[in-house]
This record gives C-alpha cells, structure tokens and sequence, in this order.
C-alpha cells in the first residue's frame, strides 16, 4: 500500500513524500527507521488505513482527551524553562530518540544495556539508557535512577572533557543498522545537552535527573494507555491511541481484536 507522509526539515521548511509499507504502522516505523518524525501519514488511496474516526463513544473521548493533555504536558516539560527543547541535528550523525527495532538478538542486547563495546565513553553509555522513549536500556534489576557520587563525577566530568561537537561519535556505515541508530540517537541526545547546559537551563547532575524524569513520564503514559486498552473492542479508538503514543515516540500497543 502507498502512503503519503509530511515533515519538516531542520531549516522549517515542510516537504512530502511517499512510500510503500504493508500497513500505517510499518510506515511509521520505516520513517523512523530514517530519522524522519512525520507530520502526517496517510493511506494514499483514502482508506480505513488513514485511521479517521466518526462518532466515537463519549468515553473514548474522554480518555482521548485526557491522554492528549498527558502527552502536552510532556512537551510542555521538555520544552524547558527558559529556552525550549533542544532539537537535535538533522545530519545524518543524528538523530531524535526513536524506537529501534531490527535484529532480535541486537537489539535485545541493546535494551540489556549492553553497548559499552561500540560507546567506549562513559557519558555516552549514560545517555544510552534512556536512548528509546519509555524505555531505560540496562541490565534487568539495574536502577539507572539512583547512581552514587562517583557516577555523577563521571557525567559531570564527560560534559566537560567530551561532550564538544566535534567529540560527537562517529558512524561507521560498515555496522548494523541497530548500532548505527544508537549512535545517531546519542548524538542526538548530546546535542540536546550540549543546548540544555549552554542555554543555562541546569547542570549536567540536573540533566541527568531530567532524564529519568522524561523517561517515568513516557512509561506511565504509555501503561496508562495500556490499561485503557485492555477492554476496548473499538478499533478507531486503538488507532487514535496508537497515534498518540506514536507522536511520543513510544512503541503501539498491538490490538487483540484484529
């Protein structure tokens, strides 16, 4: 199936496309897979695919409602106080936060926290953690959230020494495409520090913290989401849902009833 998709370019210029994907959802996932966050995605024939919605329940609505405020408010956190949420570069060095998906065996290695052999750097392994969205990348039983002293010296000490521009890690197009999106995805999240700490927002501890933060946020949001699921036969509201979690970055929710 064809879908059309809309973005904007880092110098805000809006540009569209198309491409073929077996459903809406692995379009999404295909986009993100290039480091594109669509504005839109739609079946290019107008169909049910589009995920539009008629005469939805008053509840559905309601729970619609008060998802879509959850989801503002986490924007509106990670905008910042003072200047607004960095964006990262849109080179090909870089790129947002994003679910990665692939290999089996890759990337259940990544979500253990097993990727000190291709991010040598400690502070790089740090933001590695909560490189996907709703998600923290480390061994089971590990609390990223309480680290002693030590640690802390270690980040404190790598936004110093290393977290300049040109420090930025390098892409190897030889190695999978799993370990090449954590890089872009740390880049990424190395520019968004580079901003945070530049623009006087807090320091790295503070950073540090912000992150566990967004983190909690994404993952109460989307077990909220789930919880909400669990007895809904609607398929307009799963996708509407869906949506919502996929603005966020955050993996769907597969329906059941389908």
């Amino acid at each position: 199936m064809k879908f059309t998709y809309a973005y904007k370019s880092s110098d805000g210029v809006r540009h569209e496309d198309s491409l073929d994907a077996g459903s809406r959802d692995e379009a999404f996932e295909v986009l993100r897979g290039r480091g594109i966050r669509p504005i839109k995605v739609v079946a290019a024939d107008g169909s049910k695919a589009n995920g539009e919605v008629r005469g939805l329940r008053k509840r559905a609505v309601f729970a619609l409602v008060a998802l879509a405020a959850a989801i503002a408010g986490v924007i509106a956190y990670l905008s910042g106080e003072r200047t607004g949420a960095a964006t990262a570069s849109s080179s090909a060095a870089s790129a947002p936060r994003h679910q990665i998906y692939g290999d089996p065996a890759t990337v259940e290695g990544l979500e253990r926290g097993d990727f000190a052999a291709h991010l040598p750097r400690v502070g790089d392994q740090m933001l590695a953690v909560f490189a996907q969205p709703g998600k923290l990348m480390c061994a089971r039983g590990a609390n990223p959230r309480r680290i002693d002293e030590k640690s802390y010296a270690a980040f404190e000490a790598y936004a110093k020494r290393d977290l300049g521009a040109k420090n930025d890690i390098p892409i190897d197009t030889t190695e999978s495409r799993e370990i090449t999106e954590l890089k872009q995805i740390v880049n990424g999240m190395r520019e968004e520090m580079r901003q945070y700490l530049a623009n006087g927002n807090g320091t790295p501890r503070s950073f540090w913290r912000r992150l566990n933060e967004r983190t909690t946020q994404e993952m109460q949001i989307y077990e909220r989401t789930r919880r909400e699921l669990e007895k809904e036969t609607s398929e307009q509201v799963w996708e509407q849902k869906n949506d919502a979690l996929r603005r966020l970055g955050l993996r769907t929710i597969p329906n059941p009833n389908e």
